[in-house]
C-alpha cells in the first residue's frame, strides 16, 4: 500500500473505524512511510481526539527514540492528544536515561580502537542487538574514517523499521564532511519527506560532496518541494553537483537538458 492509498481509504472511514483500523492498516505501509502517515493523522485537526490518541500510541512505538516529533503536539487544542504527547516524552526521557551510559561505553571503546576490521566487527555486532541504543552508536559512527564501514552503516539503518530521526538530524549538523554525507544519503534511501526540510539546509553546504549526496537524495525523495531545490543545484558552479541535480531532475520531472 502507498502513503497517498493509505490517507485516501483511511479518510473514508468513521472514528471508531479509524482507532481500530490504524494499526493494521500502518503495518500495510513501508517501514519509511509509517511515521510520515502518522504525523500526518495527527496534523488532521478534523480527526477525533479518539483517532489522534490512538496516532500517538503508534507513533511512540515506531519513534520511542525520537522526542521531537511529540513536542509539536504538547501546545494541541485537544487535551487528549496534549496528555497523549506528555506520557510518552515522559516514557522516552526514561528510555533514554537507560540507554545512554550504554551507548557511551562503545562509542569510546570504538574510538579507542585503531584497526578498521576490528570496528567493523563491533558495529555488525551491535547492529545484531535489538536496542534502542544501538542506533546511538550506529549513527555517531558514521564519523568514521573508513569509506567500508561508513557504506555498511548507511546500508543498516537506511532498512531499519524506525530510525531515530533526531540523532540522524544532529549528524547531519555536526562534520566532518563525509558523516553528514553518509546521513543524506540514508534520508534518500528512506525517502521520506520529512527529511526535505533539513535536506534544504544542506544545498548550501560548502563541501561538494555534501550538495552532491543532498541532490541524490532529494532525486530519491522526490515531490514538489524536492524540486525547487534541485532546481538551485542544477545552477551550481561544480560540475559535479550540477550534474547529480540534473540527474535527478529528470527522475523526477519532465525538465530535458541539453
Amino acid at each position: 500500500m502507498t502513503l497517498q492509498e493509505f490517507l485516501e481509504g483511511f479518510r473514508s472511514l468513521g472514528p471508531r473505524a479509524k482507532a481500530k483500523a490504524l494499526p493494521a492498516l500502518i503495518q500495510e505501509l513501508a517501514p519509511s512511510e509509517r511515521t510520515q502517515a502518522l504525523v500526518t493523522v495527527l496534523q488532521d485537526l478534523q480527526s477525533s481526539s479518539l483517532v489522534r490518541t490512538a496516532a500517538l500510541k503508534l507513533l511512540k512505538t515506531y519513534c520511542s527514540e525520537d522526542p521531537d516529533l511529540f513536542h509539536g503536539f504538547l501546545n494541541d487544542r485537544n487535551p487528549a492528544v496534549v496528555k497523549a504527547s506528555a506520557r510518552a516524552l515522559k516514557e522516552i526521557e526514561i528510555l533514554h536515561k537507560k540507554m545512554n551510559p550504554v551507548s557511551r561505553a562503545f562509542i569510546k571503546k570504538l574510538k579507542a580502537t585503531e584497526d578498521k576490521d576490528r570496528r567493523l566487527k563491533i558495529l555488525k555486532a551491535v547492529a545484531a542487538i535489538k536496542a534502542p541504543w544501538t542506533q546511538a552508536v550506529l549513527i555517531e559512527s558514521l564519523a568514521d574514517p573508513s569509506e567500508q564501514i561508513r557504506d555498511v552503516l548507511i546500508k543498516e539503518l537506511a532498512r531499519r523499521e524506525v530510525l531515530n530521526r533526531r540523532l540522524l538530524l544532529q549528524r547531519l549538523a555536526c562534520g566532518p564532511w563525509y558523516a553528514k554525507s553518509a546521513a543524506i544519503k540514508i534520508m534518500g534511501l528512506r525517502k521520506n519527506a520529512l527529511f526535505i526540510k533539513p535536506l534544504a539546509q544542506a544545498v548550501a553546504d560548502v563541501n561538494v560532496d555534501v550538495r552532491r549526496s543532498a541532490a541524490e537524495a532529494l532525486g530519491e525523495i522526490g515531490g514538489k518541494d524536492c524540486l525547487c531545490l534541485l532546481v538551485k543545484l542544477a545552477d551550481d558552479k561544480n560540475p559535479y553537483v550540477k550534474k547529480a541535480a540534473e540527474e535527478s531532475l529528470r527522475k523526477t520531472s519532465d525538465l530535458k537538458f541539453s
